[in-house]
């Protein structure tokens, strides 16, 4: 993989600034679903910047969200109530995101 990879930014195809910045969503994923897997909502909370928007749907069928939250601070309650639930087993296939 990674030699496809290097095939591909040599040839130009991907420029090193979206090398760079899917490298950077991939390490985000990585990190929000091992805190989430962990049920660790300090380490989780600190992911989000402030005024970046959150926005929780209940129901897949229901367009409206339940929440709209604009800080880490407000995500701690919706953190703190995943405790409830046992946690998932979950893998991260996506090696790369393009």
């Amino acid at each position: 993989m990674q030699d496809k990879g290097r095939q591909l930014l040599e040839r130009g195809s991907i420029s090193p600034g979206k090398t760079a910045a899917c490298l950077s969503i991939r390490e985000f994923v990585e990190a929000y679903a091992h805190c989430a897997d962990r049920r660790d909502a300090q380490d989780q909370m600190p992911l989000f910047t402030i005024g970046a928007g959150f926005v929780l749907y209940m129901s897949a069928k229901d367009p409206t969200p339940a929440q709209e939250l604009h800080s880490p601070d407000a995500l701690a309650p919706i953190f703190a109530d995943l405790n409830k639930y046992a946690p998932p087993t979950s893998w991260d296939s996506a090696r790369c995101l393009w």
